[in-house]
């Protein structure tokens, strides 16, 4: 019988490659993401899921574009916060990162084997 757990994983690392997620956050300390480093994106190697960070608030969560209220926040990286950060990227950018991330279009069962497999690198 295939580990249901398993499978989420493998298919969330497929589509980590196929909807590009890998050009800006980078998941081995020996592959960098040269995009991902101009951008201070957040990276996915060490210890992470389920640590607190410091996120900027988007004082328009609907826009587009990243609107800096002033305000900060810490949120715990777990599942919620990792959707929400793939449906509504601009909602909340991590500090001192660069709003550039698209909002990609992904179903909830993607979001979910994309969560399932970044926690997966978390050490």
């Amino acid at each position: 019988e295939v580990n249901p757990d398993l499978d989420s994983v493998a298919r969330g690392k497929s589509l980590f490659q196929t909807k590009i997620c890998f050009t800006c956050h980078q998941t081995d300390p020996a592959v960098p993401a040269p995009v991902g480093l101009a951008l201070k994106a957040p990276k996915f190697i060490g210890d992470f899921w389920g640590k607190e960070r410091e996120v900027q608030i988007n004082s328009d969560p609907q826009s587009f574009a990243f609107k800096d209220s002033g305000r900060t926040q810490r949120v715990k990286f777990d599942e919620a916060y990792f959707m929400e950060s793939v449906e509504k990227p601009m909602a909340k950018i991590v500090k001192g990162a660069i709003p550039g991330m698209a909002p990609l279009p992904t179903t909830l069962e993607e979001r979910k084997a994309l969560a399932a497999y970044v926690k997966s690198l978390s050490k």
